[in-house]
């Protein structure tokens, strides 16, 4: 081979890797809404259960922050390099912002979940770092104690902001079972209304037949998930549900 096919190979090359790290970047800041729900293989091996796409995701999401949670508080109290905690933290950020992104469809009230782990990723993040900076300039007790203060009050701050934007008072399920003056529920979780996934016994209401789809009223707990406490309304014209309930997609 002489130098100029050569040379014309080494630059086709470049050119290619070239258009894939572009396409990986615009992927991971404007990635593109897949028609197919994902894998998430290792999830699904950790945990043994019977789920729908929605739940798998949103158990996915959890095992991910967990992990960044505490792969961050280690390295910020081993270390205490600031910098090393934003080289950790970045390609977490960059996961949820291509997960939530490209999954999106699959998850029921996506914009809550996005808003949700944006928002507690920000404020771990933050906490992190300050606590690195406290560390290095080796400041005195009083110092740590105003600075769990001002983490106590962020994250008073979101939680009111986020129940205020995204909260609900009401959630969805699907009535699995009627029996005698009961029926029995299975409740999607529901980030937005605090309710987490799980079959309930709700008073029975007219058309509360096994398969349709219920709103349910929930009542809120103090430091708890929120509890369903009674059907208010069933769809019986699946067809006009709203973003926010069960869709055949997540099953």
């Amino acid at each position: 081979m002489d130098i100029g096919g050569l040379l014309y190979r080494i630059g086709e090359g470049a050119e290619k890797l070239w258009r894939r790290m572009a396409d990986a970047i615009m992927e991971v800041v404007r990635p593109r809404p897949s028609q197919v729900p994902p894998g998430l293989r290792l999830t699904r091996r950790l945990v043994r259960n019977r789920f729908t796409v929605h739940e798998w995701m949103s158990l996915h999401l959890q095992l991910v922050f967990f992990a960044y949670l505490l792969g961050g508080f280690l390295l910020a109290v081993l270390t205490g390099d600031p910098l090393l905690v934003l080289v950790f933290s970045v390609p977490f950020s960059l996961y949820l912002r291509w997960f939530l992104g490209k999954y999106r469809e699959f998850l029921i009230d996506s914009e809550s979940y996005w808003a949700f782990y944006r928002g507690i990723f920000l404020l771990v993040f933050a906490g992190l770092e300050g606590y690195c900076v406290l560390k290095r300039i080796g400041g005195r007790i009083e110092y740590y104690y105003a600075f769990v203060g001002v983490v106590a009050l962020m994250v008073a701050l979101f939680r009111h902001h986020f129940r205020h934007r995204y909260g609900r008072d009401y959630t969805y399920g699907i009535v699995e079972e009627v029996k005698n003056d009961l029926v029995r529920v299975f409740v999607y979780d529901d980030i937005a209304a605090n309710v987490r996934p799980g079959y309930h016994w709700l008073p029975a209401v007219p058309d509360a037949e096994p398969g349709r789809v219920v709103k349910i009223l929930v009542e809120e707990r103090t430091l708890r998930s929120a509890r369903p406490v009674r059907i208010i309304e069933v769809y019986l014209d699946q067809s006009s549900q709203t973003e926010t309930e069960p869709k055949e997609a997540t099953e």
